[in-house]
């Protein structure tokens, strides 16, 4: 019975990690893509903090670089 319990408390900690990750936005979006029509405020936001991450992760890579100068 301790294992049930060990795997709802993770599936609740994984389920809050998910929440944050940018791949849900993701998907969010592109399903409402395909099944929608209509752009609203949602899709909107999913669109900016993909864009965000995007632009963070780039950031994050180009300021890791080393600079070489002859």
């Amino acid at each position: 019975m301790r294992p049930v319990r060990a795997a709802r408390r993770m599936a609740t900690v994984l389920d809050g990690i998910s929440d944050v990750l940018p791949l849900s936005y993701a998907v969010d979006a592109l399903t409402q893509v395909t099944t929608s029509s209509e752009v609203d405020g949602t899709l909107g936001r999913n669109l900016l903090v993909i864009a965000g991450c995007a632009l963070v992760a780039l950031l994050l890579g180009a300021g890791t670089l080393r600079r070489r100068t002859p």
